[in-house]
């Protein structure tokens, strides 16, 4: 990747910090790594890199002249929390070395994230909270919004399946199948056959709606009437045994079921504003130079 320098304020932002940020949208937006962009992502995703390093930069700045620096017991307790996914403390300054990082700027870049948490977090904080008349506009202006989808509430017994013991499955559930019709208790069969974990729950999967299961499981659940039992569902888990103990029907929200989500949505719109004013203020006011 081409070098790239960013200066704000007189302070250089380091590649290695422009070659991580790239990466980490590249993986965020694309699903890929940087090698893997096409040369319109690839600029798509270093003009936002270079955006997101320089309001980084900004905050920190800030947060530096106001003396709002994180304490050195935060930045080792984040340290220790990053080391404790290696094998040993070895490896894990093993692999800082490798990537050309010394122990101090290791802290240094830690150190910087935590302080620009912590000073983003208390700006957010200040976003006024929305009042009666916002929440009550969103809700009459999102109608399509407010509406709860169908749920239902199912137990099942797995029985997977290898090519080798596909017909032995097959009578199995079905030979479960018809001790269910004939008043079995279908807990007491999830229990005793099911290989799926819920089979601890008497196979009880909860409340879920659509999209949540693969599509022939969820198609044969929303088909079925409250004790109601599934003919043989075939997934790529295996063959189920389906039965739906509850459902709930689509229908509208009230806005009192809804007021505190809409709150905190808004809440959180007017965050991200206040946000954005005060870097672009910030930039505003600094001296800002990008060579490639």
């Amino acid at each position: 990747m081409p070098e790239k320098t960013i200066v704000v304020n007189n302070r250089p932002i380091s590649h290695f910090d422009f070659i991580n940020a790239v990466q980490s949208y590249a993986m965020e937006l694309h699903r890929k790594t940087a090698d893997q962009l096409d040369a319109n992502e690839r600029e798509q995703i270093q003009e936002l890199a270079v955006e997101r390093l320089i309001a980084r930069e900004l905050i920190f700045q800030q947060a530096l002249a106001q003396g709002q620096i994180a304490n050195d017991t935060a930045v080792q307790q984040q340290i220790d929390s990053i080391r404790a996914n290696f094998p040993s403390e070895e490896e894990f300054y093993a692999t800082l070395a490798k990537a050309g990082i010394d122990r101090m700027a290791y802290f240094r870049m830690i150190r910087q994230d935590l302080t620009v948490n912590q000073a983003t977090d208390a700006k957010l904080a200040e976003a006024a909270p929305p009042d009666e008349a916002q929440i009550a506009a969103f809700y009459h202006a999102h109608p399509e919004k407010m509406r709860k989808s169908p749920m239902v509430r199912a137990s099942h017994i797995l029985i997977r399946t290898t090519p080798e013991t596909t017909s032995e499955a097959q009578q199995q559930i079905a030979a479960l199948r018809q001790q269910a019709l004939d008043g079995a208790s279908f807990a007491d069969l999830a229990r005793e056959h099911s290989a799926c974990p819920s089979a601890a729950q008497g196979g009880d999967l909860g409340l879920f709606g659509k999209g949540k299961m693969v599509k022939s499981f969820e198609e044969a659940a929303f088909a079925l009437k409250p004790g109601e039992i599934s003919p043989v569902v075939e997934t790529p888990f295996g063959l189920h045994l389906i039965r739906v103990t509850d459902a709930e029907e689509p229908r509208h929200l009230e806005l009192e079921e809804v007021r505190d989500q809409i709150a905190a949505y808004l809440k959180e719109q007017n965050g991200a504003r206040l946000l954005q004013d005060w870097v672009e203020q910030l930039r505003q006011n600094a001296s800002i130079r990008i060579d490639s």
